[in-house]
């Protein structure tokens, strides 16, 4: 009798299905096309409201991307990561756009005023309900942390990517990635205890 498969198995079966599901795309596959747009579409619209405050801007970059997609299916790669992939391709679009939008650039390639989670629809309902007083001082620690720091928390932790892969995305190193990340966490430690930061944290940027 065939024991069941661990973890490990599971996890490499899945990246097997999608690599499949991804050639068939690359072959013109639509139902593939809409599965991958189906399943990521959520995750890429929230992560790009993280990266800027105009939704609209976020619309535009997502359906241009899965237009070019469409577009350029034969001469893709194969990705190691779909997800990853839509992520980091999403996410140069927007700073790309950000960019020719804006007057002034900051050191990191985008304006300070755009990128890094400056605001969402739950922080902008904590401060107008005022809430606990732990949400309230999370709020002010997270504001605190810099641009980078809050899209490094936000990829790691909430969209459980490992160090490598944030880097990839962000194209930066992976000691970049964990020297940021404690930086980041030293800061809102002393702030609050951390079990408490990282409960609150998903609903608070």
């Amino acid at each position: 009798m065939r024991s069941k498969p661990n973890v490990r198995e599971l996890a490499d079966e899945q990246v097997n299905d999608e690599a499949r599901l991804w050639e068939n795309f690359k072959q013109g596959d639509k139902s593939a096309y809409a599965s991958f747009y189906s399943k990521y579409s959520s995750l890429l619209f929230r992560y790009g409201c993280k990266v800027t405050q105009d939704r609209e801007m976020v619309k535009d970059c997502m359906h241009d991307l899965f237009t070019e997609l469409w577009k350029n299916k034969a001469t893709l790669g194969s990705p190691a990561s779909v997800k990853n992939y839509l992520v980091k391709s999403l996410r140069n679009k927007l700073i790309r756009e950000i960019a020719k939008q804006a007057k002034f650039v900051d050191e990191e390639g985008v304006p300070e005023t755009h990128l890094g989670i400056v605001s969402s629809p739950e922080l902008q309902m904590v401060n107008s309900q005022a809430k606990s007083e732990q949400e309230r001082q999370l709020i002010a620690a997270l504001r605190k942390l810099t641009n980078r720091q809050k899209e490094i928390i936000f990829l790691l932790y909430y969209n459980n990517l490992t160090p490598a892969e944030v880097a990839s995305i962000m194209s930066i190193s992976v000691r970049t990635i964990y020297n940021t990340t404690f930086s980041a966490i030293q800061l809102l430690k002393g702030e609050m205890a951390i079990i408490v930061i990282l409960a609150l944290c998903k609903d608070c940027i």
